[in-house]
């Protein structure tokens, strides 16, 4: 496997940065939906309790995106390639970390 440049890096950086704010303000509208619904006067009836079903299938599906998109800023930060001197880029540092597991 072949190391990600400083530019590829950026970029794919700057995508899942998006990305993960666009799912981060989706997960908040879900959230406060479900809260809406919940507090509401018709919390109980078949209509809404089937409405909170949808919304916390959205919400887990919204976590898990938010959870891949953890990994693979930590891939970007494992593949980054490094200057002359071994040093990472201040971009890819920031980066979460992903363990690395043995093949074996």
């Amino acid at each position: 496997m072949e190391n990600l440049s400083l530019d590829v890096a950026s970029d794919a950086v700057s995508s899942m940065e998006a990305l993960r704010d666009a799912l981060a303000a989706e997960l908040d509208d879900v959230e406060n939906q479900i809260f809406e619904l919940a507090q509401s006067n018709l919390a109980k009836s078949d209509d809404v309790l089937n409405d909170l079903r949808v919304y916390h299938v959205a919400r887990a599906a919204l976590y898990s995106g938010l959870a891949s998109i953890n990994e693979v800023l930590g891939w970007v930060r494992l593949m980054a390639a490094k200057d002359s001197d071994g040093n990472t880029a201040e971009l890819v540092k920031s980066l979460p970390s992903v363990p690395v597991f043995s093949v074996h």
